[in-house]
């Protein structure tokens, strides 16, 4: 009894472990033996090196991630873009006290770097500011 082809193209795509813990599922749900179900795997396998030959040859899925070393990344310049004429701006977001509060330490405008929004901010840093627009946190130093 032949397999379903997408049986087989999961199997194919699994290795070691995994790929015989589901050979013994297959099994037990088709009622086909191990040697069978490697038999058909390999004749799939051979098939389908054969067609795949136009595919791109250097990628391989893989079932984890690889772990990447940020040690030596390049910090993201997180400068803010200043707004020349912030009196041209309605910057105020909050109307609770709190951020009555808040909003009359505000003497400078930047723009926010996801989505370009005008924000009022305070010329205090490190400072971190949420975009009422979009709801993205960032962290000014300078």
């Amino acid at each position: 009894m032949p397999l379903p082809h997408d049986v087989l193209a999961r199997l194919a795509s699994l290795s070691g472990y995994d790929q015989m813990l589901e050979m013994d599922a297959v099994s037990r749900n088709h009622g086909v033996g191990l040697a069978e179900i490697e038999s058909q795997l390999a004749a799939y396998k051979a098939g389908a090196t054969n067609n795949q030959s136009n595919e791109v040859a250097d990628f391989s899925p893989v079932t984890s991630k690889e772990v990447v070393d940020l040690d030596n990344a390049q910090p993201m310049n997180t400068a803010p873009k200043y707004i020349d004429n912030p009196d041209n701006y309605r910057l105020r977001y909050d109307p609770s006290a709190r951020g009555q509060s808040n909003q009359s330490q505000v003497n400078q405008a930047i723009m926010c770097p996801a989505c370009s929004a005008p924000l009022g901010i305070p010329n205090v840093r490190p400072i971190k500011v949420t975009c009422p627009q979009c709801m993205t946190e960032s962290v000014f130093h300078s």
